[in-house]
């Protein structure tokens, strides 16, 4: 008789599976404070869409992402611009009934020591059971589902981050369907949501196609890995423009792209 082996595998909610756990009011949760000696207090809206009962855990982990890596979730305290122990969430675990509604409540205590900037951490609520179970080849996987909702504090008068250009790369992914990666940093010490679209011009200056905005949360000392899709533009070298909004400033860079 065929030994199966039993494996997890901890998927953060991405769309592909649908859990009966649900965030209400979004996965970013920002607070703008004068000063460090301000407490924070904020809700975070969980339900149970599901017919039956669910259990659900909550902790904390912070949240880095480091130029040209994927995001990686460290202890609590692992950089300076952590929020650390000082956030705290009411509960570690809850049943939530089939069709309830709970308020999963969080503070942040004063620090005083603390500069101006940004702060930030996640507050990670994982569906402890399995949405869904697979066996295959011998090897039964099954998968969990956790959001991680960010929790950021900006201490005093928020100011625009001086962004820089890390690495552009061109890559071809399909006959037709290309991709190009901005890798971008932010040097300054606050947080900035940051769109970048990609502006393409013909030999003679005319303005050929101006790409959807590619929008990502930009956190101090960090970078981030925005993937501008190129498609319908014809074969041949093109004059570009990269322009990364922070909504206080305009970052751009002129690029010369060869589509083949």
């Amino acid at each position: 008789m065929m030994k199966w082996i039993a494996l997890l595998s901890m998927l953060l909610l991405t769309g592909n599976l649908r859990a009966a756990i649900a965030i209400l009011n979004g996965l970013t949760h920002q607070h703008s404070i004068p000063t460090a000696a301000t407490k924070v207090q904020g809700i975070i809206k969980v339900k149970n869409e599901g017919g039956k009962e669910a259990r659900i855990l909550v902790y904390r982990q912070d949240l880095l992402s480091q130029c040209d890596q994927q995001a990686a979730y460290p202890e609590v305290g692992s950089h300076n611009r952590s929020l650390g122990t000082a956030l705290k969430t009411n509960i570690d675990e809850r049943v939530i009934a089939a069709n309830e509604e709970y308020d999963l409540r969080y503070t942040v205590d004063a620090d005083p020591n603390r500069a101006a900037g940004t702060y930030w951490e996640v507050i990670m609520v994982e569906v402890a059971d399995p949405v869904r179970e697979e066996a295959h080849k011998g090897i039964q996987v099954s998968s969990k589902v956790r959001y991680a909702i960010q929790v950021i504090v900006d201490i005093g008068p928020v100011e625009g981050p001086a962004l820089s250009y890390e690495k552009v790369a061109y890559e071809k992914v399909s006959a037709d369907q290309s991709v190009l990666k901005v890798v971008l940093k932010n040097n300054g010490t606050f947080a900035a949501r940051t769109n970048v679209i990609l502006e393409i011009y013909d030999g003679k200056g005319n303005k050929l196609k101006t790409t959807q905005p590619n929008t990502r949360m930009m956190y101090p000392g960090q970078c981030n890995t925005f993937e501008i899709p190129v498609a319908d533009v014809p074969k041949g070298k093109y004059d570009c423009v990269i322009i990364a909004d922070t909504k206080k400033d305009l970052f751009g860079s002129n690029i010369s792209l060869q589509i083949e």
